[in-house]
């Protein structure tokens, strides 16, 4: 994918925190180099574009952008609130430093509509920006401890699942799927680089996760394939060998498996 990489961090910059710009805007697709983007609007409206998420922009909306995803602005009003950039050292030994980073399975979603909290949420941002902003002795440790007020109170948001650490081993499973999950999608690669077995895997993601192994490896396959969809211009035999697949007629069986329709039809649902 020809996606831009945009880097608003300037060298050894670990953290920094801005108005978002009070402009009506389409922004093209793009991503962030290595850092957490945190968004929230109190004004606005129009759509946000994560992935292959689409959110309604709205009033009291928090967006995370994680390194390695894509995003891009559709607002059709002017937009007021705060962006945030966190590069992962600054919260290095921080409680929540490996919740934070982990980019699959993401530990928090993507939006949030915080309306019944909007006083809170917004005092928070106010007080990380006044912090930044006058610079004052021990200043980082104070953001730093607003921040992590900041996601535990965003985890008492979340209805579905908790974000919560995983283990050493399925971080270990998670690293590697990262890294080779277009060569490899076997279950008894990623046990055998883990000098463990199948079952011994399985029983983790089982115990932690709801589901096999296979099926976090399919979730990975298909999450990247549905960005692909979205974001690239290649066709459906290009897509295939570019995500592992011996042929296109592999892949459409695979994705039509998980998603209940083919990866054409998908495409042409979201252009």
């Amino acid at each position: 994918m020809e996606i831009p990489i945009k880097n608003k961090l300037a060298k050894k910059e670990l953290f920094k925190i801005k108005r978002m710009k009070e402009v009506i805007k389409t922004t093209d697709p793009h991503g962030h180099k290595d850092y957490l983007e945190i968004i929230y609007l109190e004004q606005g409206a129009g759509f946000h574009q994560i992935d292959f998420n689409r959110f309604t922009v709205k009033p009291h909306s928090l967006y995370l952008v994680m390194p390695g995803q894509i995003h891009s602005w559709e607002l059709t009003e002017i937009p007021k609130g705060f962006v945030a950039m966190i590069q992962k050292d600054f919260l290095l030994d921080q409680p929540l430093y490996n919740t934070l980073f982990q980019t699959f399975p993401l530990s928090l979603p993507s939006g949030f509509d915080l309306e019944a909290a909007k006083e809170t949420f917004s005092d928070i941002f106010r007080n990380i920006e006044l912090e930044y902003t006058r610079g004052l002795s021990n200043h980082e440790a104070v953001i730093q401890t607003y921040l992590l007020l900041l996601f535990n109170l965003l985890k008492r948001e979340i209805r579905d699942h908790q974000a919560v650490p995983y283990p050493a081993l399925l971080k270990d499973f998670f690293d590697l799927l990262q890294a080779d999950f277009q060569a490899h999608h076997e279950t008894a690669f990623y046990a055998d680089q883990l000098h463990i077995t199948p079952k011994t895997l399985n029983t983790a993601c089982k115990k932690f996760l709801g589901k096999t192994a296979g099926a976090v490896v399919n979730e990975k396959l298909t999450a990247e394939a549905k960005k692909l969809l979205l974001y690239s211009h290649r066709n459906l035999t290009e897509l295939a060998f570019e995500l592992g697949f011996s042929d296109a007629s592999h892949f459409n069986k695979f994705f039509k498996r998980q998603t209940g329709v083919l990866p054409g039809i998908y495409r042409k649902g979201i252009s």
